[in-house]
């Protein structure tokens, strides 16, 4: 009976129709004929045992079995074509890559076959065509890991000589090899060779990184620049995106204006991006309103609206995405406390809602905690005092003037000072920048000046207190004996060879975060140059620190416990306040050695000189990078 015939109309609506397409796309692939017994069986609904159309892994081998053999067929057509010209290079390699893409198809059952072609296809091109430079490359491309890298580092001497196109493909092939290896370095050196050679390598991007985590931004720049214009759209967002994580300024905004003008079309978001960390928050808010009202946005999308809205100085639209991100983001509040900071400085009525009043009580809480957690650590000090006091053991203090209150009021003057102000500068200024990591190139002027303010403020908040330590105990007082300056006079140069030795031989990354320190003396370099920095860190922050770690928190401990464990105990702070771990041992040493300057010679100035130097010296290792 044939399909489509008489016993078929008995059939009625949806059966008759399925039945019938079904019966007329396997006849058209060439699976199944149309014959009256099959017309038979589908009218008559016959069992999974005489209708082949019921038995779905009986039908999948059939369409396997026929892939197989077309394959098989086209193999057979290169064989043939190979045999009538048997030195074409190019043929040979087309049949080792149509094997290859069958080779490791997950979905094959004949996969396995396939790599057996391929493997023999292989090595016929390693006997045959040992010294051309497009077999070398290609066989090399076919190995992985440690392999790869060991079979594409014996081919580099050879490949001197061969053309720039597969030199620069051999370079390719030996990064992700190195890749594989997790060797980022080696991997970012040969991406960058294959960039020289092909500006449209397949390892652009890894060869912009390298260059600009080495400090070669300039050069990461220009290779990006000059590279073609990609054809997706894909390939021109990953290099946008690329150029947001390592370069600073306008480079990813050039590139996304250089895409657009080809006629690519760059999601809002990735634009928006863009145009901020170029400084340019207009346009940045401007394309962020082509995206449709109702559409879902990520967290990572309802942040960078809210960074729009800050850097536009747009109180209502950054208070409607602070609100958004309140209702759909339940995680960490302490970055949105930041930016409801920001916005009370914007436009305070914007952010003058019930629903913020948790975001305020975060910042409050928080700074309330600051100002507190010094007295906490007076506590068991005052205590320590009490019972030495009732035993008859008092301690004389280092400063007769100053006492346990005085401590706790310049630790937490300098403390909550110095968080208030930097965090509500980094915050404000990583929202105009979206948080990318180019954010401190743009933002080190800033941490100068707000470095400046800081002490300032510091300054004045503790002149009661300076004035009340005394002439005597600022200029130090009595005898000095030479020995006393032997261990930090070898401190210094212990300190002074180790930096000198890591500015020569090792390289700052721009990815990796810099010390504070070190941000506020770039900082201050690009604003007023090395005499700018030099007053900064190398003046002004050692008679802060000085008076509050040895004068005040130094002068109030020893009134209630030893020298010894007062001294370690400022020390140790001191170390903490810095916030650098790689050199928390160094600080601790350092605070030691100028607690004990401050005893032996009574008084600050000693302390604030060997402070001084030593910043002096810090600045200058800086400068040499």
């Amino acid at each position: 009976m044939r399909c489509g015939g008489r016993q078929e109309q008995q059939h009625s609506g949806k059966s008759r129709v399925s039945r019938f397409f079904l019966c007329l796309t396997l006849a058209v692939l060439g699976l199944l004929p149309l014959s009256p017994a099959f017309s038979a069986s589908s009218a008559t609904g016959a069992s999974p045992a005489s209708n082949p159309l019921l038995n779905q892994q009986g039908m999948m081998q059939r369409v396997d079995d026929a892939s197989y053999a077309k394959y098989r067929e086209i193999v057979a057509t290169f064989d043939a074509a190979i045999r009538a010209q048997q030195g074409d290079v190019a043929l040979a390699l087309a049949r080792c890559q149509f094997m290859r893409n069958y080779a490791w198809a997950e979905d094959l059952q004949w996969a396995e076959k396939a790599q057996s072609n391929l493997k023999v296809c292989l090595q016929n091109l390693k006997e045959k065509f040992t010294d051309d430079p497009e077999v070398s490359v290609s066989l090399m491309e076919n190995v992985y890991g440690k392999d790869a890298v060991a079979q594409g580092e014996a081919l580099l001497p050879k490949a001197r000589k061969w053309p720039a196109e597969y030199r620069a493909r051999l370079h390719a092939a030996l990064s992700n090899a190195y890749q594989g290896t997790q060797d980022k370095r080696n991997a970012g050196v040969q991406a960058v060779e294959a960039a020289e050679l092909s500006p449209d390598t397949p390892v652009l991007l890894t060869a912009v990184r390298h260059l600009a985590t080495t400090g070669e931004k300039t050069e990461a720049r220009r290779l990006l620049m000059d590279a073609p214009t990609p054809k997706f759209v894909w390939q021109a967002t990953s290099r946008i995106n690329t150029a947001l994580d390592v370069l600073p300024g306008p480079t990813a905004r050039d590139l996304l204006l250089r895409m657009q003008t080809a006629g690519l079309k760059i999601d809002p978001y990735t634009s928006a991006r863009a145009f901020l960390q170029a400084g340019d928050a207009a346009s940045a808010q401007r394309t962020l309103a082509e995206t449709k009202p109702d559409a879902p946005e990520s967290a990572q999308n309802r942040a960078l609206r809210l960074s729009v809205a800050l850097a536009a100085r747009d109180g209502k639209a950054a208070a409607a995405a602070i609100q958004s991100s309140l209702e759909y983001d339940k995680g960490n509040r302490w970055p949105l406390a930041q930016s409801y900071a920001v916005l009370m400085s914007i436009d305070p009525a914007a952010g003058m809602r019930f629903a913020f009043a948790g975001l305020m009580l975060t910042l409050l809480s928080v700074g309330l905690c600051i100002v507190l957690f010094p007295g906490l650590l007076m506590f068991p000090v005052h205590y320590v005092g009490t019972v030495r006091a009732r035993k008859g053991r008092p301690t004389p203090p280092l400063f007769e003037r100053i006492g346990l209150r005085h401590a706790w009021y310049g630790l937490a003057v300098l403390c909550l000072t110095t968080w208030a102000l930097h965090a509500f500068v980094v915050s404000q200024s990583t929202q105009t920048h979206s948080g990318t990591a180019p954010v401190m190139d743009t933002l080190l002027p800033k941490l100068a000046l707000t470095h400046f303010a800081t002490l300032g403020i510091v300054v004045l908040l503790l002149s009661r207190t300076m004035w009340r330590l005394g002439r005597r105990q600022w200029t130090s007082s009595g005898e000095w004996k030479a020995r006393w300056f032997i261990w930090p006079a070898a401190l210094l140069a212990v300190s002074t060879l180790a930096a000198w030795y890591l500015a020569h031989h090792t390289t700052m990354h721009n990815t990796e975060l810099q010390a504070w320190n070190e941000s506020v003396v770039k900082g201050a370099m690009q604003l007023g140059g090395t005499g700018l920095a030099l007053l900064l860190v190398a003046v002004v922050v050692p008679l802060v620190e000085e008076f509050v770690f040895r004068g005040c928190l130094l002068g109030g401990l020893t009134r209630h416990m030893s020298f010894i464990a007062a001294n370690l105990w400022q020390a140790v702070i001191f170390a903490c306040v810095h916030f650098d771990a790689k050199h928390f041992p160094f600080l601790v040493m350092f605070g030691l050695t100028t607690g004990w300057l401050a005893k032996k010679t009574n008084g600050l100035a000693v302390p604030i000189a060997m402070h001084m130097l030593n910043n002096a010296i810090f600045v200058l290792v800086v400068m040499s990078r």
